[in-house]
């Protein structure tokens, strides 16, 4: 019922060789206003459905293209330098973990040993707690209904102390059954990762040091076995798509740089996600498959976990509405579909024979020096391209974009290593 004045930071950006950049960033009683980011980023509000018709209402009420601003803990007052100190001090897991007590954002997945053979997880982090909404989409600012009320007790973020199975194995998967009593949010990874890791534990009595090693290189997919479980048994009348299947029989799910398999899961999973949402989706599908809203800053986004996700769960229903494309359609006439397109991409990217199809053709990694973003600049001092096994979905953690492999960008580990304890 009544306005709060916003703050106007004025920011001046020193330009060589030129005239001081002025930005105006305004930051509201929600965050900073973050529509200049991305051109029509609220786009029109009055059309975005929030928790059912009683949102909607207000939102109409609003201006239509209405500022945008972004409440985030890492933009609140926080005590990183107290955990940081804290946690370099701690002795104990116990200790360690009240240390954790000061960590506000981002949240992050630890975990932690001591000398007496303690081991934890913990998930440290200012989480909010919400009048109403769970964060996804824009909501009325003006109306107090989604306002926070506060954040998740430290006590009651997940955690586990020497858990009965005898080792911890987290991978940026989602940590909480549905019961868990608090909303984490929704930007995680799939849990292949940490599936296979669980898998390979599992699997040997006593490992040491040169198995740990062997696990951080393994390049096997859990989730491209699953797709390929459906593939590997597509039946095809073309005999080029034929060639294709009864290569995708024999493979072994390893994401190897030079396997023609891999090649194929990987570009027919991206296929099959369009092949299927394109006419329903329209623009959408680019986004839901993980297109971000803007170049460098957020080229990719973590709706790409939860597309594979959707892929995954939907391939098990032959009769799926959702592969009704308009002409009565099921899984398999998609599936057929895609897997065209997967032959043609390939065949117009690495050539018509099948064994030239290697994954680490299409999956590259280039370590790009600064001076290299300038043209022919780039010839001297970046390195690469080097052919890269893996994806997101592997412990060798080398995700491309979700939406379109001829992005340059790779996502993986700065650095590895294995600590005796």
């Amino acid at each position: 019922g009544q306005w709060h004045d916003a703050e106007v930071h004025r920011e001046e950006i020193l330009v060589k060789g030129g005239e001081v950049a002025v930005e105006e960033v305004i930051i509201t009683r929600h965050g900073p206003i973050i529509n200049s980011l991305v051109e029509d980023l609220a786009g029109q509000l009055s059309a975005i459905l929030v928790d059912g018709d009683e949102a909607t209402a207000a939102l109409d009420s609003g201006p239509v293209g209405a500022p945008l601003a972004l409440r985030w803990t890492a933009l609140e007052p926080d005590t990183m330098i107290e955990a940081v100190f804290a946690m370099a001090r701690a002795r104990t897991c116990v200790e360690f973990r009240e240390a954790m007590r000061y960590w506000t954002a981002p949240a992050q997945n630890v975990v932690y040993a001591d000398v007496e053979g303690d081991i934890a997880y913990s998930l440290p982090g200012k989480i909010p707690i919400r009048a109403r909404g769970n964060g996804l989409v824009p909501v009325p600012g003006w109306t107090g209904e989604y306002e926070w009320t506060g954040y998740v007790p430290y006590e009651e973020l997940p955690h586990v102390l020497n858990p009965p199975r005898g080792y911890v194995a987290t991978a940026n998967n989602r940590v909480v059954a549905d019961d868990f009593p608090h909303h984490l949010g929704y930007d995680h990874c799939t849990g292949h990762r940490a599936a296979r890791i669980v898998e390979l534990l599992e699997a040997i009595d006593k490992v040491d040091m040169a198995y740990f090693e062997r696990m951080q290189f393994d390049q096997v997919s859990t989730f491209a076995l699953l797709i390929n479980a459906h593939l590997s048994e597509l039946t095809v009348d073309d005999p080029e798509l034929a060639a294709v299947v009864e290569l995708m029989r024999n493979w072994d799910g390893e994401l190897a740089a030079d396997s023609p398999a891999a090649a194929v899961q990987q570009v027919f999973v991206r296929k099959m996600i369009l092949r299927t949402l394109q006419d329903k989706l329209g623009d959408l599908t680019l986004r839901y498959a993980g297109k971000g809203p803007t170049p460098v800053l957020a080229e990719g986004t973590w709706f790409g976990h939860r597309s594979l996700e959707w892929l995954q769960a939907t391939l098990n229903d032959r009769r799926s509405p959702w592969f009704d494309l308009g002409q009565g359609e099921d899984r398999d006439d998609v599936m057929r579909l895609a897997l065209r397109d997967t032959v043609d991409t390939l065949k117009a990217e690495l050539g018509p024979e099948i064994g030239d199809w290697a994954w680490g053709k299409l999956h590259t990694l280039t370590y790009a020096h600064v001076l290299g973003q300038v043209k022919p600049l780039d010839r001297l001092f970046n390195r690469g391209a080097f052919p890269l096994g893996g994806s997101s979905n592997t412990l060798w953690a080398t995700g491309a974009t979700f939406h379109d492999l001829s992005n340059e960008l790779i996502v993986g580990p700065p650095f590895r290593f294995i600590a005796d304890l």
